[in-house]
């Protein structure tokens, strides 16, 4: 994938809340150039029963090289990570920019209620791009995967993180 274009769709009435205080496009449009020989676009809308984007439709066309578009060729295009690259073109803008710059060795302050906050954003952040929130957490607060879902736990158990990821099977996402 050489190219992303990527186009939050929507006036103001189109934002809707996402839980947890983040304000996010109720819908986003994906063009991606130059998909294995393809240009696709993708329409994904944000439901608040999943907590995620989910794709309402996928057009894949010839790209500049002419190449037919076949089967094997939709097997090729990479839905998943168009949208995620997508999602993350659209949100930038206005996610965690929402909430301002995370403190410095937030992670070494222990669960406070300020960390807590920064884990329920990060998880639900992850949970909308499709990543693995507790990893995600893991990871920007610089601790242990095992801290990070007793984190996302008492986030969760103190009201501040409001969602789950659905396909973890578990609490901890």
């Amino acid at each position: 994938m050489k190219h992303v274009k990527v186009q939050g769709r929507g006036a103001p009435n189109d934002i809707v809340e996402a839980g947890d205080g983040l304000k996010i496009p109720a819908q986003v449009t994906v063009t991606a150039e130059d998909v294995n020989g393809y240009t696709a676009e993708l329409t994904a809308r944000y439901t608040a029963e999943s907590g995620r984007y989910e794709v309402d439709w996928l057009t894949v066309r010839r790209g500049d090289d002419g190449q037919e578009v076949t089967g094997e060729g939709l097997r090729s295009i990479p839905v998943a990570a168009i949208l995620r690259d997508g999602i993350l073109s659209a949100l930038s803008g206005f996610t965690l920019l929402q909430a301002g710059a995370a403190p410095e060795d937030l992670g070494r302050s222990g669960p406070t209620d300020e960390t807590l906050r920064w884990v329920a954003r990060v998880y639900r952040f992850a949970l909308l791009v499709g990543d693995a929130p507790t990893q995600a957490v893991a990871s920007s607060l610089d601790i242990p995967r095992a801290t990070a879902a007793r984190w996302v736990t008492r986030a969760r158990d103190r009201s501040m993180l409001t969602v789950s990821d659905p396909r973890g099977g578990g609490r901890g996402g």
